[in-house]
This record gives structure tokens, sequence and C-alpha cells, in this order.
């Protein structure tokens, strides 16, 4: 019966010690995965963070701004952009969009014409070429064909320049 007893306890004894083996071994598993979800949701919370900032910052930057287009008098292919921001907001330029039948020209050209607070510039747009996102030389601008002009408005908000686009403004023939 001494003799039973013994075995008993050793083959407790072995299948416990692979039981706590499997065991640790599960716990190392969960927490390594663990550990490499919490890295991968860190960095993809900080990229969402950091492009939530840019887009509250742009948000409250544009907020102050006022631009108003008028036409010239006496001269139809000028258009003047007025700056009418709030705080002394300057302009770091506008992009310009053309309406032309069902075609929409963008133009990048005055994207860094600086217009200061509560002033304006005009800007003869009849046979000016436009320029595309990348500096390159894009169409010309027949201002007979032109039915309405947009202006997308651009602020610096520290670290970047960025368009307010809620904030564009149009003028219409």
């Amino acid at each position: 019966m001494n003799r039973r007893k013994n075995i008993n306890r050793r083959g407790i004894n072995r299948a416990g010690i692979s039981a706590l083996v499997g065991t640790v071994l599960l716990i190392v598993f969960v927490v390594s995965l663990g550990l490499v979800v919490v890295n991968w949701s860190s960095r993809l919370v900080e990229k969402g963070i950091e492009e939530s900032k840019s887009k509250i910052g742009t948000g409250l930057e544009c907020a102050d701004v006022n631009v108003r287009l008028e036409g010239k008098p006496g001269a139809d292919t000028v258009i003047i952009v007025k700056n009418n921001n709030r705080n002394d907001l300057d302009l770091k330029g506008f992009v310009a969009r053309f309406f032309v039948g069902d075609n929409v020209i963008v133009d990048y050209a005055n994207e860094n014409a600086e217009i200061k607070a509560f002033s304006a510039k005009s800007f003869d747009f009849n046979g000016s070429q436009t320029i595309d996102a990348n500096g390159n030389p894009g169409v010309k601008i027949n201002w007979n064909n032109v039915n309405k002009v947009e202006i997308i408005p651009r602020v610096d908000i520290g670290e970047e320049i960025v368009n307010c686009d809620v904030k564009k403004t149009g003028w219409e023939k």
C-alpha cells in the first residue's frame, strides 16, 4: 500500500508539472500578443490625434476668415480679393477655381499671394496661364468662357499653410 501511494504521488506530480508549464506558456503567449496589439494600436491612435489636431487648428483659424470677391469697375477681367479677416489674420494666398461650362479649371498660381488683413488686391485673370498643384503650367484662361470664379483662401496655422475650403467664396459674371 505504501508503494502505491508513492506511484500516485509521482504521477500526480508529473501531471501537475506539465499543466503548470502549459499554463505558463499560455500566459506568456497572451501577454506577448497583448503587447503587440497595444503597440500597434498606440501608433494608430497617435496618427489619428495628429490628424485631428491639424483639422481642429484649421477649423479654428478658418473661423476668422472672411474673404469677398468683387469685379473691378470698368475692367471685366479683373477680380478684387478683399481680406476682411478678423484678428489681423493675413491670407497666405488662395486657390482659384474657374467654371467654364461643365468644366472646372483649378489655378494654384496665387497660392502664395499674401493679402494683409483688411486690405485688397486685384488680379487680372484674362489670358493668364494656370499653374497646377506641382507648379507646372496648365491651360490659358479665356475669360469670355468663364461663368464663375471661386476663391479658396489659405491661412498659416503655425506649422503649415492650409486651405480654408469651408470659407470659399464665389463671383459670377
